[in-house]
């Protein structure tokens, strides 16, 4: 061996060994792996569909794997600021985020703060889709967006109600293409939202799908995914009105950057167990939240591709981070 390929071989050699120690040690994590309490950080407030979703699916969780999985609700900035603690936590498992997945393919195209790309984190699978749409009170003076938007006008300084960063956007878009003058309220979750509309605080707000559970109190005006809701299939999607801002969310479960795979699938088979769990499905039918489940991989890819799609939606759309 000459004296040049020596060096080259000895780093071969640990950068192999280098490899099986972690190996070994992401799989001995795993193996014992959980035995100790989880907690389960949800981004907004609590009454929300997003806490809804996650108490009912920490709950499945923790029957299957043998420990409490604790919620703590940590909400501000539609997530950001949950998902930045959760950046800090260690990667062992022991701390995960559920929440949209917006918090990270949406809500950084919004907000110059919310520093978040999806391979700062791993995914342990997804459970359940978002029928995100602009809803309202069940009597407000207008079924359709373009009813609204003919309102709108004769109602100057109307308020609307927004989750976050990101639900800003699509009223500011429609108020800038419609010169409409909009006072944007913000909110903190599902619950603060159902308030609002039902007190007749703002004229319309961002709804993740939980106004579906009040069906005679509260109806859909737009929806803003790429598919019309199963809950309202009658009910145009926001690029059926001419506004090519389709997008869609799911809930996720999400780690810190490291997290060994064993563990993410652990965590993923437990969630899956969500998707046949009869309380739980009966939890989220009341709400008229569809269930798709999506595993680590898939997950992980719909993370990155979805990120890529609203990147090209918002810069199309032209909107900067502020």
């Amino acid at each position: 061996m000459t004296s040049t390929t020596r060096p080259r071989a000895l780093a071969a050699v640990l950068s192999l060994a280098l490899a099986a120690t972690a190996f070994a040690s992401g799989a001995a994590t795993a193996a014992g792996y959980p035995d100790k309490p989880i907690i389960m950080l949800v981004g907004y407030k609590a009454g929300g569909q997003t806490d809804l979703v996650g108490r009912a699916a920490a709950r499945v969780m923790s029957e299957k794997l043998g420990v409490p999985v604790k919620v703590v609700n940590k909400p501000g900035a539609g997530g950001v600021v949950a998902a930045y603690e959760l950046k800090r936590a260690a990667p062992d498992g022991y701390t995960l985020l559920f929440h949209s997945n917006s918090v990270i393919n949406s809500e950084p195209l919004v907000m110059k703060r919310a520093e978040l790309k999806p391979d700062d984190f791993e995914y342990a699978g997804m459970i359940t889709a978002y029928q995100v749409g602009m809803a309202t009170y069940k009597d407000a003076p207008y079924d359709n967006l373009s009813q609204f938007i003919a309102w709108a006008k004769k109602n100057p300084g109307f308020s609307y109600g927004a989750l976050s960063p990101a639900s800003r956007m699509y009223m500011e878009q429609i108020a800038r293409k419609e010169g409409l003058d909009v006072n944007i309220v913000p909110l903190k979750g599902g619950g603060d939202m159902i308030n609002a509309i039902l007190g007749k605080q703002v004229a319309m707000a961002l709804s993740g799908g939980i106004n579906y559970k009040y069906p005679d109190q509260m109806k859909m005006i737009a929806a803003l995914t790429t598919f019309r809701h199963p809950s309202a299939p009658d009910v145009k999607t926001i690029e059926e009105n001419g506004y090519p801002l389709g997008m869609d969310s799911y809930t996720t479960l999400i780690l810190p950057k490291g997290t060994p795979r064993p563990i993410l699938d652990t965590l993923a088979a437990a969630l899956k167990a969500a998707e046949t769990d009869e309380k739980f499905k009966k939890i989220v039918a009341a709400a008229n939240i569809p269930i798709i489940y999506k595993g680590v991989d898939a997950a992980t890819d719909e993370m990155r591709k979805s990120a890529a799609k609203n990147k090209t939606i918002m810069e199309s759309a032209g909107i900067q981070p502020k």
